[in-house]
């Protein structure tokens, strides 16, 4: 292993002068070498927790070394021809087998057993049970659970993400902005899973990861082109969230999860082609069983669900607070907590609910920017009061011209809810870099340093050794 490591980092060295001299020709700005701790390896856990598995088959075209993993290192203690193999976890033991005859085992599962496939160089790869990955596995028995853990040299492990998370066939700037994405969340959440042993799930917890499955000849070059580049604010690496569409703007971290980032704030996301995009508009609906359903599984023993309301919206119209009424009480969620709770249908934080209790009235008005008119219930105005914006909650409006005034009332519909109907626009939590508006923004002439800047403005790019 250690000499596998001195080549990845003379590679590293190699590619980076290539990089250096590749952003000046191309005119892209890369602030000069900084000293930060990109990892060559990651601990990627693939099967844990109500996912783990007592028993796998591994394939490998040239056989497979045997051993253990220190962290990222292997200690090698015996190889085996055999291209097909069995590893299954024991009461006291994990075992390897092939053709019914065990070929290699320990008898120590806490310190586990490590599994690496022979073929030398970047082309490393095993089957998981006919699922493809690169590097190596390392089977541990944690906490009396069973863990498969993948280790992976980093950029390995972004060309599977990229994969993942955008389609390789978008514009090769986009791509290049998911991997520099990619690799600050990578580098800034090692050990996020460190009670299992590993550094980052497979998962959208972390990051969407299925090995080499998804990848084709787009995955590579956005990795490669962006080695060890990191996008930074004030001399650490920043952290950089993203989503899949956000509506005509990104909103600020402090409408979601509640603290305040000075390069996580809302700005403008119109190269992204809302209304064109899978869930970019979207709805859904549950009914009153279903609603009050959800209600008790997570804790809250509001009775039978009779009202869903958005009190109070950001001024880019996603939901600050949402009030759920029942026949034993009312629950109040605020910021990110109002998508989560019906996360079955809401796909973002940027939606109305209608109940369809019967015929309730509500009148309109029309308002204007100066250039677009458009009509609003007056239960769906945003007005700015003391405590912030929200929506009117009186049942009466009146206008006046100054002489003669007249009163609008919202009548209520006798009837009871036993549906309740969500619409709203984005899908993720709209927080940083809009996937669908990075591809927008790199298909109208931009590149990764363009989109990366404007989504996460103040910060800088840095090639990091």
């Amino acid at each position: 292993m250690n000499l596998y490591k001195k080549t990845l980092l003379n590679g590293f060295i190699k590619l980076a002068a290539s990089l250096a001299l590749l952003a000046i020709v191309a005119g892209i700005h890369v602030s000069s070498y900084a000293d930060y701790d990109i990892p060559s390896y990651l601990r990627i856990g693939l099967f844990y927790g109500a996912n783990e598995k007592n028993e796998v088959n591994l394939s490998s075209e040239n056989g497979f070394f045997f051993g253990t993993y220190s962290g990222t290192d292997f200690n090698q203690k015996k190889s085996s021809a055999e291209t097909e193999i069995t590893v299954k976890f024991t009461d006291n033991s994990i075992v390897v087998s092939a053709n019914g005859t065990d070929v290699y085992k320990t008898d120590d599962p806490e310190k586990g057993l490590g599994v690496f496939p022979t073929v030398g160089g970047m082309e490393r790869r095993l089957k998981v049970d006919g699922i493809e990955y690169r590097g190596g596995l390392d089977f541990k028995r944690v906490n009396d659970h069973n863990v498969i853990t993948n280790v992976v040299f980093m950029n390995n492990y972004l060309y599977g993400v990229i994969s993942r998370e955008m389609s390789p066939s978008w514009a090769p700037e986009a791509l290049k902005a998911q991997a520099v994405c990619a690799r600050n969340y990578a580098v800034n959440n090692l050990n996020k899973h460190s009670e299992y042993g590993f550094d980052l799930c497979c998962n959208v917890c972390c990051q969407a990861y299925s090995g080499t499955r998804y990848e084709t000849e787009n995955s590579y070059a956005p990795v490669d082109d962006t080695a060890n580049q990191l996008l930074t604010y004030k001399g650490e690496p920043a952290q950089l969230y993203y989503s899949a569409s956000a509506g005509s703007r990104t909103e600020d971290v402090k409408n979601v999860w509640g603290n305040s980032v000075p390069y996580l704030v809302s700005v403008d996301n119109s190269y992204e082609d809302t209304a064109n995009i899978p869930n970019g508009v979207w709805a859904g609906s549950l009914s009153r069983d279903e609603a009050t359903t959800i209600m008790r599984n997570k804790g809250y023993d509001i009775g039978t669900v009779n009202s869903i309301r958005v009190l109070e919206t950001t001024e880019n119209g996603r939901v600050l607070k949402l009030e759920v009424s029942g026949t034993r009480g009312s629950k109040i969620f605020e910021r990110e907590a109002c998508r989560t709770v019906f996360n079955t249908v809401t796909k973002s934080q940027q939606f109305k609910v209608t109940g369809n209790g019967g015929s309730q009235s509500v009148p309109s008005i029309h308002t204007t920017d100066g250039n677009n008119n458009s009509e609003l219930k007056i239960n769906e105005v945003v007005i700015l009061t003391a405590d912030g914006r929200s929506t009117l909650s009186s049942k009466s409006l009146f206008a006046t011209n100054g002489v003669n005034r007249k009163q609008y009332d919202i009548t209520e519909g006798s009837g009871e809810n036993t549906e309740f109907v969500f619409e709203g626009i984005g899908w993720g939590h709209g927080i940083g870099m809009s996937q669908y508006g990075a591809k927008g923004m790199a298909e109208a002439g931009f590149n990764y340093v363009d989109i990366l800047l404007h989504y996460f403005p103040g910060t800088n790019l840095e090639n990091a050794y």
